[in-house]
């Protein structure tokens, strides 16, 4: 009982075929940025609150424009917080109680009636 190696060819046609199909799937999804719809996702910041709780601050470059999302991460699952775009003009940071404190004596120094 020999076996001929053409009794073979089938197979490793087969083999080679699969082979070429998956080279070819991965060069696809290399050439087309593997990103899905081209949306890019940078993490800006992140603050744990809890054990394994935490706020979560992204920036998404959609194909509808630049969002910052602010979201509540879980275990259990991912809730939006928070949608801004971006490109729009932000309220300036709060001033910092040491700012506010000396803003705060100049003007009772100022103010006080003098004899």
């Amino acid at each position: 009982m020999t076996m001929q190696w053409t009794a073979w060819l089938p197979a490793l046609g087969l083999l080679a075929l699969l082979a070429a199909l998956a080279w070819g799937v991965q060069w696809l999804r290399r050439r087309q940025g593997g990103g899905g719809a081209g949306a890019v996702l940078r993490v800006t910041s992140q603050l744990m609150v809890g054990p394994q709780q935490r706020v979560v601050v992204v920036e998404l470059d959609g194909p509808t424009g630049s969002v910052q999302l602010t979201l509540g991460v879980t275990p259990q699952h991912v809730r939006t917080l928070h949608v801004a775009p971006l490109g729009t003009r932000t309220p300036p940071p709060p001033a910092r109680y040491a700012e506010v404190a000396r803003t705060l004596a100049d003007t009772e120094a100022r103010r006080e009636p003098t004899p």
